[in-house]
């Protein structure tokens, strides 16, 4: 049964163990009833267990692509009678049908809110003499899933980077959800690349969210989302950290980064089969910092022209050092509870403020709107600790009359 910890929130590990529920029975269900074909997974509760949650998704900076998220619950196995051990055959979770294995599905729901959604990779326990046990079960999101999967050899013609990211996903040998996808319209065309045989899946899709320089990743609950260049506009800030009003979540750390893991004066895009580079750079920046060199390969874009639009768009991103909030950190403990709602469903992608006041100095106050890029909770008895990894939040470039061309990456904010 779900557990209320000291602070009041509720929190539930549930594990998929085979169990089936609302399978439709030949001669025992009934036509039109609430039974489907194949049933719907029946979670079993194993909270009054679990000792910690650890959650990580996201990524470290905003050129990397994103990793897949991971999850590990570990649990006090001996007080359960050994409930997850794989080697106990009077376990409940290894009874007839039920097995609780690599591959079953695992949710970590705080009140309703699903912090993580993913599938087991291993189920480890430990025995520490003379009579503990502890188990450790760890899962991954969607993109570990694609990453263990190889597409075999197709050539697909000219089309938007979201439909390409479609036609991977759509491929027999993939064959992705369609439940678990949140593909948004692309901006910029990807080219006719022919793909071998035993391509990764992940890589593919990821070489593709490089050629939009948009987002690749997997939500918290588990949907593969691709967000293009144009939701990388200043948008209003979903919540507020920091500040004063009684609705800012409180901040117990705050990163401040100023250095050179952002910044590039020379941006080079070798476009799948393209005979030659696509590169902007930028003088000044040179001059003044130096050559940092900025490249990637293979992009499957559809000429040398969308290339030097991708490179320009990045080289004017990237050119000057900036100062920047990199993470912050905050707790259930310190917010109240009618924050908890806001601060559980933060997600990658979220543009949230951030505000840091300084008692000498000037300024004495700054607030920046920044993206969410990576999340962190880290859950136990005593606290429930969330990290935000945050990026700048982009301008797309301008479009400037008489001077940008129709469909090409200019979009009309600047």
């Amino acid at each position: 049964m779900p557990k209320t910890l000291k602070w009041g929130q509720e929190y539930s590990v549930l594990l998929d163990v085979g169990a089936i529920a609302n399978a439709f029975i030949l001669d025992t269900s009934t036509l039109n009833g609430t039974d489907v074909l194949d049933g719907s997974t029946d979670f079993v509760d194993a909270t009054e267990y679990v000792l910690s949650v650890a959650i990580q998704r996201g990524r470290g900076n905003q050129l990397d692509q994103f990793s897949p998220g991971t999850c590990r619950v570990l649990a006090d196995d001996r007080a359960s009678g050994r409930l997850f051990d794989p080697a106990n055959t009077a376990s409940s979770y290894y009874q007839g049908n039920f097995d609780l294995a690599p591959r079953r599905a695992i949710k970590i729901l705080a009140g309703t809110a699903e912090l993580f959604v993913g599938a087991i990779t291993d189920l480890d326990i430990t025995y520490e003499m003379p009579n503990l046990s502890f188990a450790s079960i760890v899962s991954a999101d969607g993109l570990y899933e694609l990453s263990r999967t190889a597409i075999t050899a197709f050539t697909p013609s000219s089309q938007l980077t979201s439909a390409r990211v479609s036609a991977i996903l759509n491929r027999p040998e993939v064959n992705f959800s369609t439940a678990l996808r949140d593909i948004s319209t692309g901006v910029a065309t990807c080219g006719t690349v022919a793909y071998s045989d035993n391509t990764n899946t992940l890589g593919a899709l990821q070489a593709v969210a490089i050629a939009e320089d948009g987002r690749l990743f997997a939500n918290r609950r588990n949907q593969i989302v691709f967000d293009p260049r144009i939701s990388f506009t200043f948008s209003t800030a979903i919540a507020s950290f920091g500040g004063t009003a009684t609705n800012e979540i409180p901040i117990l750390a705050i990163g401040v980064a100023y250095g050179q893991e952002t910044l590039f004066n020379r941006v080079q895009i070798d476009v799948d089969g393209a005979p030659t580079g696509s590169i902007a750079s930028d003088s000044a920046s040179q001059t003044q910092y130096g050559v940092q060199t900025l490249s990637f390969s293979q992009v499957p874009l559809v000429d040398e022209a969308a290339g030097t639009a991708l490179a320009t768009n990045l080289l004017n991103k990237y050119k000057e050092p900036k100062i920047r909030f990199d993470e912050i950190s905050t707790s259930l403990n310190a917010c109240g509870s009618a924050l908890w709602p806001t601060v559980l469903t933060l997600d990658v992608g979220d543009v949230i403020s951030v505000t840091k006041t300084y008692t000498t100095g000037l300024p004495l106050t700054r607030t920046e709107s920044v993206f969410i890029e990576s999340v962190t909770h880290d859950i136990t008895p005593s606290d429930h600790r969330i990290r935000f990894g945050l990026g700048q939040a982009q301008l797309l470039t301008a479009f400037i009359l008489d001077t940008s061309q129709l469909d090409d990456v200019d979009v009309g904010l600047g």
